[in-house]
């Protein structure tokens, strides 16, 4: 009796100490690989400051995420409560008029808009969105419905106010995506520094500029049989030396592949207008030493920009 009782002991003990071992195993994989992938990190960011590319700190901590699907229903299908306006809906956008302009503050939009934007007669669901500095300019002042505490970067999650040339407000676009639900479990994300390394790598980052700004965000992926399919992305404004416009980039946060659209948006500052810029270059895959392939730059690329991407190509591999 008491050798199977001893017996039994034993088993328990060998299974806890297993279970340690694996345990303790898997946690020093983990941190060989965060590690490895910091000093890279680290090497990549250094040669970016060589090309005279400036940026604040990048975070290279593993976040979590996952696919989510939403629909664009009929939200907007009773505008009575609203008041002091006129309305229309149209392809699930509701577009504004307002019958008495706002007059608010160029530099701190919010101030006045956030009261606004919260009262169920002014804005159906505000209390979804909020201000986003980094899409907002003289001309437009943006507000993101967020998921999971991160911005929709689509038009179907944006409010946007229109600013006329005298600071006043004269209307609004909104989109609103309802049962928005993860599609899978929660996996790792690639970190906010790698997704500006990547960015690098495909020569989407000019030299002598500055990253103003890299945010995790959802992004428009796909449409599903049963609505819109949204992807965790790493969001990133560039800022070339001899442009005042902010050039907005994505990078798939999951696999790291760079996002491309009909065409790229720019942010200006307060003193221009908002546009929008063709894409000149279609990039498959991901960056050399990825598991993915490289870039395939359009016909429009110069000579120079070939250049760099030899140089920074030639320079990473030695890197790696």
């Amino acid at each position: 009796m008491n050798f199977k009782r001893i017996e039994i002991i034993f088993i328990i003990v060998f299974a806890f100490l297993d279970a340690f071992l694996v345990f303790s195993f898997w946690q020093n994989e983990s941190g060989i690989r965060t590690s490895s992938n910091s000093d890279k990190n680290a090497t990549i960011l250094s040669e970016m400051r060589n090309d005279q590319i400036s940026f604040s700190p990048l975070s290279n901590k593993t976040l979590r995420g996952y696919y989510a699907s939403g629909e664009i229903d009929n939200v907007f299908r009773d505008t009575k409560q609203l008041a002091g306006q006129t309305t229309r809906v149209s392809n699930g956008i509701l577009t504004s008029n307002l019958s008495t302009p706002i007059s608010i503050s160029i530099k701190n939009p919010s101030q006045t808009l956030d009261d606004f934007v919260d009262n169920p007669s002014n804005i159906i669901l505000g209390s979804k969105y909020r201000y986003n500095s980094h899409l907002s300019n003289g001309s437009q002042v943006v507000y993101t419905q967020h998921v999971d505490g991160h911005s929709v970067y689509s038009h179907f999650g944006e409010l946007v106010f229109n600013v006329n040339n005298n600071g006043l407000v004269t209307g609004y676009t909104q989109g609103y995506i309802s049962n928005v639900a993860p599609l899978r479990e929660e996996s790792d994300l690639i970190s906010q520094a790698r997704a500006v390394t990547w960015l690098y790598q495909y020569n989407e980052i000019p030299n002598d500029s500055k990253i103003e700004w890299a945010d995790l965000g959802y992004t428009h992926l796909l449409d599903g049989n049963n609505g819109l399919v949204y992807v965790p992305t790493w969001v990133i404004g560039v800022k070339s030396k001899n442009n005042p416009n902010v050039q907005i980039k994505r990078i798939d946060a999951f696999t790291g592949m760079i996002m491309k659209h009909d065409s790229q948006t720019t942010v200006t500052d307060s003193e221009n207008e908002n546009s929008a810029a063709s894409d000149v270059t279609e990039t498959i895959g991901a960056p050399a030493g990825s598991s993915a392939t490289s870039t395939v730059a359009s016909d429009n690329a110069t000579s120079s920009s070939n250049t760099v991407v030899r140089s920074r190509s030639e320079r990473m591999n030695s890197v790696r």
